[in-house]
């Protein structure tokens, strides 16, 4: 799908790095006081002002939130679709951790603080930790990325350039060098889906089945989902199953992507 953008429909390259330092300043302030505060609130501010800057920054400069942060509606099949891609994606994204690992171990330490904050140990955290961690995480992240970011790129520059780029920030400014590789793939795989649909929609159910299924491994035993792994990998069958369906589904997505712009009217 190839968007026609508008002049001055979009910020420019330069006003989007500046909203980014401002947001990292934002969100890291935030989290210091999580901190203080204790409990799972740390997730939640960090998720919740995440987009702060850049929709202050839209509203200030009267842009169309709509255009700049792609609030665009898209039909059922799109999202049937992207709700399958999802789950095969999230399970290749996997198996790209667990290999990473082998030769770039994270340190126990990081690995420990991280599945600590993700620990469910009460239904106020089992709230505040879905809340933040998968619905926040997924539509404000995808909002400021795929939208905010991206359709500035898209609007200066060709869309590889663009996705490469966005899906590039995403992963530096996640400050976890361990989990480069897979937040790249991921940060690209969402950028092709979001320019393609012109919607932040696919990648934010994308995106929020990822946090999810992190989630729900996050509070399991490995004795739990020995079905799923092969020695401490995904396995074989269930990945081969999940490349496979990964592959068709995007083919699938562009094709109800190009039908719904020339027959969207009669798609509901």
């Amino acid at each position: 799908m190839n968007t026609e953008h508008q002049p001055d429909q979009y910020p420019q390259p330069r006003h989007v790095f500046i909203v980014l330092l401002v947001t990292m300043f934002v969100t890291f302030t935030f989290g210091l006081i999580g901190v203080a505060i204790g409990g799972k609130t740390e997730i939640f501010l960090l998720e919740a002002v995440i987009i702060v800057p850049a929709l202050f920054f839209t509203l200030r400069n009267k842009y169309s939130p709509v255009a700049v942060f792609r609030l665009k509606p898209v039909n059922k099949n799109i999202i049937a679709i992207s709700i399958v891609i999802g789950i095969a994606f999230t399970i290749i994204s996997d198996e790209i951790d667990r290999i990473v690992q082998i030769f770039f171990p994270m340190p126990s330490t990081i690995q420990d603080a991280i599945n600590e904050n993700l620990k469910i140990h009460s239904t106020s955290d089992l709230i505040i930790i879905i809340f933040s961690a998968v619905f926040l995480a997924a539509i404000l992240e995808e909002m400021l990325f795929r939208g905010f970011v991206q359709t500035s790129f898209e609007d200066n520059f060709d869309v590889t350039k663009a996705v490469m780029s966005t899906a590039l920030i995403f992963t530096v400014i996640h400050f976890n060098p361990w989990w480069g590789i897979q937040m790249l793939i991921f940060g690209i795989i969402l950028g092709v889906l979001a320019w393609k649909s012109n919607s932040v929609i696919p990648p934010i159910i994308i995106h929020l089945i990822n946090n999810c299924i992190a989630l729900i491994f996050s509070n399991l035993q490995p004795e739990n989902y020995q079905w799923y792994l092969y020695k401490d990998h995904v396995n074989i069958p269930i990945l081969i199953a999940a490349v496979v369906i990964v592959v068709y589904g995007i083919k699938l997505f562009y094709r109800l992507c190009d039908y719904s712009e020339n027959y969207g009217s009669e798609i509901k």
